[in-house]
Parts: C-alpha cells; structure tokens; sequence
C-alpha cells in the first residue's frame, strides 16, 4: 500500500473533488445553453423586444443617458456576453437578444437595467465588485510577478527557496481576491435577478408563467457561478497544499 502522507492525500482528495465539479459544472453549463435557446423562442405576449423594454425602463429610473448598444466583435473576442458597462455607461446586448421580444431576451436585458440603476444608486455591493473585477484582470501578471521577485532574491541570497515561498504565497492571495469577486458577483447578481422579477411583475411586462420561466431561466445562471465559485475555492485549496508540500521538502 501506498504510504501517504496527510498533505499528499488532501490533495489527491481536492483534485478529486475538482474533477467532480468540473463534470458537475459541464452539465449545468449544458442545462443553461438548452434552456437560454429554448426561452428566446418564446415570444412575450406584449410583444415588446429587449431594446424597447430596456430603453423604457431606463428612462422611467433617470437612466436616458445609458445606452444600448449591440455586443461588438471585439467585446465578444474579450469573452464578454450581455452586460452593463460602468466605464461606457452602456448596455451591451448579443444581437438575438437586442432586437427579440423573447422571454430570455426581455429578461436578460431588463437584468442588466437592474445593474445600471444599482451603478446609479451607488450599490455597496456593485462598487465593490467593480473594484474587485479590475484587480483580478491583473492577477495572473501579480502571480507570475510576485514569484518572479522571490525567486531573485533566492538568486542572490544563495537559494535557500524561502523567498520564493514567500513569493509563492503572496501571489496565492491574489487568486483569494477571484475567490472574494466570485461570492461578491453572486450577491450582486441575485439582488439584480431579483429586482428583474419585481419590475417585470410590477409592470405587467410578464405574466406568471413567463416570470416562472424567467426564475428558472435566472436559477440555472446563479447555480452556474456557485459552482465556479466552489472550483475557485477548491483550486486555491489545492495551491495552497502544494506550498506546504514544497515548504515539507525543504
């Protein structure tokens, strides 16, 4: 039998656990793909598109100098599907969901009014996850930077590796700031989920059944980034025993 250290196992266990959720997370991502397509092939009853809702609700919050815009190519390239932009004051919509009058369409574009009224309200919440989303896009070239730095003064102090350690560690706390975005990104998109319900309940844009379907449609995307979150969390888990079990070695 193979002998095991404690580290060793807790690792085998993390890397387990990751593949799971990974599996777990194709599946929900799969769910989320039928059912987006699914509902923007049911028309509202009002027959109103993504863009006139939006461009109305925005105006009826003092919002008439957000745009909507259609999503560009390079944005798409970014990886950026349908949201809010705080820089360009800007709602950015995928061409099948400007111009629909679907219920994944109206839904989805009303959501991202929701984003924009918190912006204008000044949202704790929304203010923080701004910050955080411009820290994590440097947190790779922080990463790679803060190990570098520890490995040079391992260079010059005569490598005894505990700089780089130390460096190791410091760049693992800026993978916590991905963590703490992920959990902060759920809350200000279940409060912006929400307030979607309300408004579209509230003005009679959807009836029951589409609201139904909407929350099922809104369910399946918060599902999707707690699962995110959970493999954030596990992949931190799983750097973190490798330091230890680098620090065990020396």
């Amino acid at each position: 039998m193979l002998n095991l250290s404690g580290i060793e196992l807790a690792s085998m266990i993390v890397s387990g656990l990751i593949l799971i959720f990974l599996v777990i997370a194709l599946v929900v991502q799969i769910s989320l793909i039928i059912k987006y397509k699914q509902y923007n092939k049911m028309p509202l009853s009002n027959g109103l598109t993504a863009e006139q809702t939006a461009r109305s609700l925005l105006d009826a919050n003092g919002l008439q100098y957000v745009q909507i815009k259609k999503l560009g190519f390079f944005r798409r390239i970014l990886l950026l599907g349908n949201h809010y932009s705080v820089m360009k004051k800007t709602i950015y919509l995928r061409t099948n969901i400007l111009n629909s009058s679907s219920i994944t369409a109206v839904g989805i574009a009303t959501q991202k009014v929701c984003l924009a009224v918190q912006h204008k309200n000044k949202d704790k919440s929304f203010r923080f996850r701004y910050i955080l989303q411009i820290l994590t896009l440097f947190t790779p070239l922080l990463f790679y930077g803060a190990i570098s730095a520890g490995l040079v003064i391992d260079i010059l102090t005569k490598f005894t590796g505990i700089p780089t350690l130390i460096g190791l560690l410091i760049g693992l706390g800026f993978y916590l700031l991905v963590f703490i975005f992920q959990i902060v990104n759920i809350k200000v998109e279940k409060k912006a989920n929400k307030q979607t319900i309300e408004i579209l309940q509230s003005s009679n844009i959807f009836n029951e059944q589409e609201i139904t379907t909407l929350k099922n449609l809104f369910k399946l995307y918060i599902l999707a980034d707690i699962i995110a979150l959970v493999l954030s969390l596990l992949k931190l888990i799983q750097q973190i025993l490798k330091v230890f079990t680098k620090l065990k070695r020396k």
